[in-house]
C-alpha cells in the first residue's frame, strides 16, 4: 500500500540519517604542527573555546584562559582525562584532537 511504502522510505530516510551523523563524529588524525580547536570547561560547565597548534606549550594556553576568566593562573589545574596536564606539554604530546575537552578546577590548597 502507499502507506506503508511512504513510511518505508521514511525510515529509510531517518536511518541515513543517524548513520550519516555517527560517520561526521569520527575524528579525523591531527598532525603535529596542525591547528586544532579545544574546549576549556570549568566546574560551571562553563567554556571557553581556543584555537591552536598541536605543539604549544599548555602554559600559553593556561594565560590566556585565566586571562579571559579573570583568575590567577597559579590557582588553575588543567585536566585531561582525568590527568593534571603539565604546562611544558603540548596537545600533540598527549595526542589531543579536535574539540577535544579540557578541564580546569581551582586548585584547594589546605583542606580538613
Amino acid at each position: 500500500s502507499y502507506q506503508r511504502r511512504a513510511l518505508l522510505t521514511l525510515m529509510v530516510c531517518m536511518l541515513s540519517a543517524v548513520m550519516a551523523d555517527q560517520g561526521a563524529e569520527t575524528k579525523p588524525k591531527v598532525e603535529n604542527g596542525s591547528v586544532i580547536n579545544l574546549v576549556v570547561k570549568d566546574q560551571n560547565d562553563t567554556e571557553v573555546h581556543f584555537k591552536v597548534k598541536t605543539h604549544t606549550k599548555f602554559q600559553k594556553i593556561m594565560e590566556a584562559y585565566a586571562s579571559k576568566r579573570s583568575v590567577d593562573v597559579a590557582a588553575i589545574r588543567f585536566l585531561y582525562d582525568g590527568q593534571r596536564l603539565d604546562k611544558n606539554s603540548t596537545p600533540g604530546d598527549h595526542s589531543m584532537e579536535d574539540n577535544d575537552v579540557i578541564d580546569c578546577v581551582l586548585e584547594q590548597i589546605g583542606g580538613q
